[in-house]
């Protein structure tokens, strides 16, 4: 009897969740909406600041965000620099799960090789190109050099700076 009973309510509950659209059975009325938060525009502000994020997540220790030593100019408006010291021991790991994090938040590989003393990554997103290098080069003390450096489309980079950014590949 008590068998019974629990079927009855069991059937009971279905069918009321089903008439009322629950969304358990039957409920095509649902539409999916569109998202109330706008996309914001991917900003020189907004690279740097995931960038930055994304390099600590990675394991690499602060950076530098300056352009500070370079040649003034509005080129500096449309790049958004990264660079810094990681201990010799933990740069290349360091490097390799900053590059998987940025992946993960839909940085694409555009290219990636190794050369000579230079590991080379470049990434795209949203109109912006990442060139992700890691120095192995002999000379800087126990620690080695990491640069994670955002461009974006169409900036009129000076010769001497556009030669440090591109791929040599």
């Amino acid at each position: 009897m008590r068998t019974r009973g629990t079927a009855a309510a069991a059937a009971a509950v279905a069918g009321f969740m089903t008439m009322t659209g629950c969304g358990i059975v039957g409920d095509s009325e649902a539409v999916p909406t569109a998202s109330p938060v706008p996309i914001l525009p991917y900003t020189k502000e907004t690279a740097t600041a995931e960038i930055v994020s994304l390099a600590r997540a990675g394991g690499l220790p602060d950076g530098d965000t300056s352009a500070s030593g370079l040649p003034k100019g509005d080129w500096q408006k449309c790049v958004a620099p990264w660079m810094g010291e990681a201990p010799a021991t933990e740069a290349a790991g360091a490097f390799d799960a900053t590059v998987m994090r940025l992946r993960q938040h839909d940085w694409e590989i555009v290219s990636s090789h190794a050369e000579k003393d230079v590991t080379y990554r470049t990434l795209a997103k949203r109109g912006w190109k990442l060139f992700a290098r890691h120095y192995t080069m002999k000379g800087f003390g126990p620690d080695q050099i990491v640069s994670l450096t955002a461009v974006e489309d169409g900036c009129d980079l000076p010769g001497q700076i556009r030669g440090d950014y591109e791929d040599p590949a």
